[in-house]
């Protein structure tokens, strides 16, 4: 978090030439253009506040950099990071001419044509092209190229977006959506599900996490003091819950079954609908964990009762749970779902409304958008449909919305309502132009 904090400072001293500390500290220490990394080296004699300024933009702000172009005069296109995670440089399976290396964008746009495809198929893969046709270079508004954040959608650099850079995981994870499917498909109480959501999401207080965040002076187990208080140490390896699994849980599955990691003993162990009599095991499962945690809570707090056999009380548990999900289930419980009629309304006086949205199969992936425009009575003038690329959601609404007012004035529409579900695009009519990087991460 404090590299986090320290970046922002970073952050503001390369785009910050109005505030007087800004200006007294670039010429102080000449900081110079954030492709000339000369000014970051560190000299002895500088102070311990500079030195950890320097830290926070070498190991946060640089990496995360990307260009958010507007006419395309700075950003280079093969070697500055823009449209991908990377330059397209470095993801070219075919070396780069030296004629081109240094070519900026707006070198390779053509107005009212568009991207200089034949001088750049031999050099970018099918993907990247699709990610070419989702953006424009704009020479008409006198925008121009700017650092971005490439770490929001936005390109605007905030303390959390940096801390989740930090702490990003990037080793292969579990199908998490699996997981999810099958925490809240279990047949348990909602109290249940709930929780076994916050054990996948990792987010129980356990002393490892407590020691992790500086709120405790141990990681140790205060019951077995034996090892790390984890999520997988409380619900299953501390002695008081693996006495409880080894009655519960057959002996030709023990070994499987205390040797798995976390998210996939979860799955596992959720997805086995093996029928024992009076429930089915992933039932008995989620029971068991979440009285797991809730006795480990009573023993923190001093809480727990008495229970003289926990392994009895949990099969019970378990087949009265069972036993009134059979009973809704032969009664016709049904959920109550709440009807609402949705509606086009028709504009007043003389407007036409214009209905626009956008969408990406993935963030980023392929994109499509569409739009509808009526009159004021509600007949159809006239629609269209986009097959964009690959870009980020946002991206595809905003897409929509210009084809929509493209369409407009071509047909001299002098009173347009646009109707669009995206807050990106109302904040960019209400406060102003800002910036979509096409490459968030």
């Amino acid at each position: 978090m404090n590299k986090a904090l320290i970046a922002k400072l970073g952050w503001r001293l390369i785009h910050d030439d109005v505030s007087l500390w800004a200006r007294v500290l670039q010429s102080k220490y000449r900081v110079r253009d954030i492709r000339d990394e000369s000014w970051l080296k560190t000299k002895s004699n500088w102070s311990s506040t500079w030195k950890s300024v320097l830290k926070g933009v070498r190991e946060v702000v640089i990496p995360g950099l990307s260009w958010g172009f507007g006419n395309g005069n700075t950003v280079r296109f093969w070697k500055d990071i823009w449209l991908l995670g990377s330059s397209l440089m470095h993801e070219s399976n075919v070396e780069i001419p030296a004629e081109l290396a240094n070519a900026r964008i707006c070198d390779l746009w053509q107005n009212g044509v568009g991207w200089k495809l034949p001088q750049l198929s031999p050099y970018i893969s099918p993907d990247t092209r699709l990610r070419l046709a989702a953006v424009v270079v704009d020479e008409f508004t006198g925008a121009r190229d700017r650092v971005a954040w490439g770490q929001t959608q936005d390109g605007e650099f905030s303390v959390k977006s940096a801390y989740t850079s930090l702490t990003r995981n990037d080793q292969p994870r579990q199908n998490m959506q699996g997981i999810f499917q099958r925490v809240w498909q279990v047949i348990a109480h909602e109290r249940v599900r709930t929780f076994l959501w916050l054990v996948v999401n990792q987010g129980i207080m356990t002393n490892a996490e407590r020691y992790r965040r500086h709120l405790s002076a141990t990681d140790t187990c205060q019951v077995c003091r034996g090892g790390e208080e984890s999520i997988i140490h409380i619900l299953r390896d501390c002695p008081a819950m693996e006495g409880i699994w080894r009655c519960i849980v057959p002996a030709r599955k023990q070994r499987e079954f205390f040797s798995a990691p976390l998210l996939s003993w979860i799955h596992q162990n959720l997805g086995d609908t093996a029928d024992l009599g009076e429930y089915i095991w992933s039932t008995m499962f989620a029971v068991a964990v979440w009285w797991g945690w809730k006795w480990r809570c009573g023993n923190v707090f001093g809480t727990n009762g008495k229970c003289r056999d926990r392994v009895r009380f949990v099969k019970d548990l378990a087949a009265e749970v069972t036993k009134v999900h059979v009973k809704s289930r032969e009664h016709g419980v049904a959920i109550t779902r709440v009807q609402r009629q949705i509606a086009w309304q028709p504009p007043e006086g003389d407007w036409w409304k214009m209905n626009t949205d956008g969408a990406a199969r993935e963030n980023p992936g392929p994109a499509s958008a569409g739009g509808v425009l009526r009159d004021t009575s509600g007949r159809w003038i006239c629609g269209f449909a986009l097959n964009i690329g690959i870009c980020p959601a946002p991206l595809a609404e905003f897409w929509g919305v210009y084809y929509g007012l493209y369409m407009a004035s071509e047909r001299q529409v002098p009173r347009l309502i646009i109707e669009v579900d995206s807050e990106t695009v109302m904040g960019f009519f209400i406060h102003g132009l800002v910036i979509l990087t096409p490459c968030p991460s």
